[in-house]
């Protein structure tokens, strides 16, 4: 996967003298409303549709963005953290992105994008419980949106969904298992960015 970046950066970096323009800045956003599936449920998780509920946190970053005439090319990296509840279980999430967006600009101020999600699991806290992870730590995802473009400020909403399988058991205080987490969650969030 390292080698799948390096190449990318470089693509980036040589593909930058022939654009149109290349700007880079910062992003800041929120993440809300969404969960994984929380499956084989002891009797402390007593149905699925209780488990299920909203995630809320933040994300912070930078990205870089090439013009090609209406059409440009986003890599962005930055840092997520939310919570997710499931009943009177909260699981707290921190991850690195690095999402991918080609977006197309059909209106001076409006775009539309569309891309992949790179996601690597810093680590899940959850209180009186451990978590397992059952498979890797990195996963890959799709998004999609819009943005207004201000000037130097941009506003944006995407939906970002979780593709590769990621699972992770959930184990009581004794080592007993209590269920199994779905880390594919759907996010939906709202960003604020600049570009210098």
């Amino acid at each position: 996967m390292k080698n799948y970046i390096l190449i990318l950066s470089f693509l980036t970096a040589f593909t930058a003298v022939q654009a149109q323009g290349f700007e880079y800045g910062i992003k800041a956003g929120l993440n809300f409303n969404s969960s994984g599936d929380l499956s084989n449920l002891t009797t402390q998780l007593p149905s699925l549709d209780e488990a299920k509920s909203g995630v809320n946190g933040f994300n912070i970053g930078v990205f870089g963005q090439l013009k090609f005439a209406m059409l440009y090319l986003r890599p962005e990296i930055h840092f997520s953290k939310f919570e997710t509840s499931f009943d009177e279980l909260t699981v707290g999430k921190s991850r690195l992105e690095a999402p991918v967006s080609l977006g197309f600009k059909f209106l001076p101020i409006l775009s539309a994008f569309a891309g992949p999600t790179y996601r690597y699991e810093l680590n899940e806290d959850v209180q009186d419980y451990s978590i397992e992870s059952l498979t890797g730590g990195s996963t890959l995802g799709l998004h999609f949106g819009a943005r207004i473009h201000l000037g130097k400020l941009g506003i944006d909403a995407r939906i970002e969904r979780g593709i590769s399988e990621s699972e992770a058991q959930l184990l009581s205080k004794n080592n007993v298992n209590a269920g199994v987490i779905d880390n594919r969650t759907t996010v939906l969030s709202v960003n604020l960015s600049y570009a210098f």
